[in-house]
């Protein structure tokens, strides 16, 4: 995909109010390594490495096109990818991105309506999950609070001067955080398998 193409998908998702004020938008590299959270340095590197492209009217004058990849590549990056593969799926991203534009460009009224509403009902549907597992999450929480308050007692010798059932708190408050992880691992799971 040429980069004409990708600035064209970009700015089908990006742009607002015609695209007037995005599309003359130019920030130096310090400036635009300081709205994407990136170094400055990282960002000039990228561009030499052919990542990133520096607008067409200066070499180091980025745009919101380009500011938009370099994002996209930083969040790859603490996802943990390395710089290529993190480019190489900015670049799948963006690829998926541009195929759905036109597809959706494609449709008739009738039918975008009827992919609007899929998407609607699956948003709705997922909002209801959420606030389904909403009480256990709040569950969890209070658990959670009342581990760190047993553990905080521990900690200040309250729980020891209890007596002999101190050491039975102590093996309770371990009990019973290991039993929140658990359970806050399981409610993970289950959410993003709803997903």
């Amino acid at each position: 995909m040429g980069e004409t193409e990708t600035r064209e998908v970009l700015s089908r998702i990006l742009i607002a109010n015609d695209g007037e004020v995005l599309t003359r938008l130019r920030l130096s590299a310090a400036e635009a390594a300081r709205v994407c959270n990136v170094t400055p340095r990282q960002l000039i590197y990228w561009t030499k490495k052919g990542l990133v492209k520096a607008s067409a009217e200066g070499d180091h004058d980025y745009d919101v096109y380009a500011m938009e990849k370099v994002i996209r590549i930083r969040q790859a990056l603490a996802k943990g990818y390395s710089l290529e593969k993190a480019a190489q799926l900015v670049q799948r991203d963006i690829a998926t991105l541009q195929s759905e534009v036109k597809r959706l460009d494609d449709l008739s009224a009738e039918e975008l309506e009827d992919e609007l509403r899929r998407r609607l009902e699956k948003l709705e549907e997922r909002v209801a999950q959420l606030r389904r597992s909403l009480p256990a999450t709040l569950s969890l929480a209070r658990l959670r609070r009342a581990t760190a308050e047993l553990a905080r007692l521990e900690e200040q010798g309250a729980l020891a001067s209890a007596g002999s059932s101190g050491e039975g708190a102590k093996a309770l408050v371990l009990r019973l955080g290991r039993a929140v992880d658990e359970l806050e691992m399981l409610l993970r799971e289950v959410s993003s398998a709803a997903i």
